[in-house]
């Protein structure tokens, strides 16, 4: 395999990008309110973050819990009664989270 790879070749360097936002004090919302019953989890408090570093986060968490959610007037809409496991998520990023209702 070595004979295939040229002596000047210098593989590159994958990097993930850093999460350089803001630590937040959110709030995470438990409602079944107009949702037949369904949980939904809402994180609000968001502020001075664009669009993408919202949808960044939410995809984090979306991927690590399986679960579908969207972002709606910068808030964050998660699908079932995740909401200790979305805590931790955050917790763990150095965001301050409260719950409130449920």
């Amino acid at each position: 395999m070595k004979s295939l790879i040229p002596n000047d070749y210098k593989p590159e360097k994958i990097t993930k990008p850093k999460s350089n936002f803001k630590k937040q004090s959110l709030e995470a919302h438990y409602s079944v309110k107009g949702r037949a019953g369904t949980p939904v989890i809402i994180l609000k408090g968001f502020s001075d973050l664009n669009k993408n570093d919202l949808k960044n986060i939410a995809k984090s968490i979306k991927n690590k819990l399986g679960i579908g959610g969207t972002i709606k007037n910068n808030e964050m809409y998660f699908q079932g009664d995740k909401r200790e496991k979305i805590i931790s998520i955050l917790e763990s990023q150095g965001h301050k989270l409260k719950r409130i209702g449920g």
